[in-house]
């Protein structure tokens, strides 16, 4: 009974939540005003980055990352139908490729979080796309 009452008390005029409690999950703010969509991470824990320790974070273009990959590129040639066993097989590889790629490229420069492009704002970056493809 509690949680009604408080989440009443919180309501703004005409029964409405503040924004504040309507933030969506995906979009976390960070010390700092780091903003970052935890659904475009792609290598990295959320919980291990410290803007206030300085921690380097990466970009990548995982779109130009795969064209390079030779899984993903036998899919593209051949033409394989999404969903089929083969496409699976092969998107399997592909992103196997991908992710060891990221690990080597994090390892290498230190990167505590690799994020998606345009998934992290207030923070420096680096572009790391052409070293992920360099490490495949």
């Amino acid at each position: 009974m509690l949680m009604p009452s408080l989440l009443l008390a919180l309501a703004a005029p005409g029964g409405e939540l503040p924004p504040a409690v309507c933030v969506p999950a995906s979009v976390l703010p960070a010390p700092s005003g780091v903003e970052i969509d935890r659904s475009r991470i792609r290598y990295g824990n959320l919980a291990d980055f410290d803007p206030e320790k300085g921690h380097k974070v990466a970009t990548v273009r995982s779109t130009e990352v795969y064209t390079e990959i030779p899984a993903y590129k036998t899919i593209v040639k051949e033409g394989i139908e999404r969903g089929t066993a083969r496409w699976i097989q092969l998107m399997k590889e592909a992103t196997a490729q991908f992710k060891k790629a990221l690990k080597t490229v994090a390892a290498t420069e230190n990167y505590v979080l690799i994020v998606e492009e345009g998934g992290i704002s207030g923070y420096p970056t680096t572009d790391a796309t052409t070293a992920i493809i360099d490490a495949l």
